[in-house]
This record gives structure tokens, sequence and C-alpha cells, in this order.
């Protein structure tokens, strides 16, 4: 076995002939290598700047939409299922009676966007409508008895919203009617 020498390194001369590669330059197989202040495949070197948490920039406030009034021929109704509301509130000294009723409150707003756009059948209001009636005039039972047929009858995907809430209204009151009689 022979070895041949091939100048200064044999290495040298089998990979580019033991030329010497300024940076930036040439590279082995004649790839050019990045200028210096870049690093690894065209990246910048990392700079912590770069990467620090940026001001979110201010976001102007939302405009309020100006919901449409819900139609006048709910009023009476409504007036009544929120007077209730406050009746009730009023009635009861029980933290937990209280929490519903903020609930049903909330539940009643669900109603009125509802009726304010036109998704309650007039089936469902007109048994709402027996409901406030019944209401009207503290006769829980038969505010009770309509609930349970809407709540039979009625697609729960238009009722779901506010109807839970009106039942709850209802058992309060009635619970509360027959020990106040307010």
């Amino acid at each position: 076995v022979s070895t041949q020498s091939t100048g200064s390194s044999g290495i040298n001369a089998e990979y580019g002939g033991g030329q010497h590669l300024p940076l930036g330059g040439q590279g082995y197989g004649g790839q050019q290598q990045p200028p210096s202040g870049q690093g690894y495949g065209g990246q910048q070197p990392y700079n912590p700047a770069t990467y620090a948490p940026k001001t979110p920039e201010p976001v102007a406030a939302p405009v309020p939409v100006e919901k449409p009034a819900v139609p006048e021929q709910y009023t009476p109704m409504l007036q009544v299922l929120e007077s209730a509301v406050g009746d009730c509130k009023n009635a009861t000294q029980n933290p937990t009676h209280k929490r519903k009723l903020d609930e049903v409150t909330v539940k009643l707003d669900a109603l009125k966007e509802k009726l304010r756009y036109d998704c309650v059948s007039g089936n469902v209001v007109d048994e709402l409508n027996g409901i406030a009636g019944a209401l009207h005039v503290k006769d829980y039972n038969q505010a009770l008895f309509i609930h349970s047929r809407v709540a039979q009858s009625a697609n729960f995907s238009e009722v779901g919203a506010f109807l839970p809430g009106i039942k709850v209204l209802l058992q309060i009151g009635a619970q509360l009617h027959t020990v106040h009689h307010y």
C-alpha cells in the first residue's frame, strides 16, 4: 500500500486542493457561504429585542349598536313578568331566591331579545300572555299549568332561553304567595 503525499494536507487536496476560504466566499462544492453577520441557513443571529413583547396598539371602543325597541304589543306581558320578579324580591329574604330571581331577570332579557326580533311564534306569545294574565291575579297554579303546556308543545330552540326562568319565577312566586300573600 503506497501513500502519496498531496501537498501540505491530503484532506485539503481531496476537498478543494488546499484552498483557503475567505468568510462569505465560496464554500465546499461551490456553495455560497452566508456573509458575516448572518446565522445558519441565512437567518439573522438571535436579537432579544426582536422577541420582546410588543406594545399593543390602542383599540377603538366598539360603537354601541342601537337595538330596536320591543314591539308595544308585548309591553303589558313583560311588565307583569318584571313586576312579579320585583314582588318576589321584595317578599323574600332568602339569598338563594334573590340569586335565582336575578337569573330570571337575565332570562327575561333573553325573552325581550327574541320578541324584539320576532323570534317567538304566535302560539307561544298567546301562552305567555296567559301566564301573565294568571300572574296578574296571583294565580300561580294556573300560570304553572300554562307553563307546562308551553314546555310540552313548543320547540325548545324557540323557548329554551327564557321559559326555564319563567318557571323559576312561578315556583318562587307560588311558594312566597302561600306564605306571605303579598
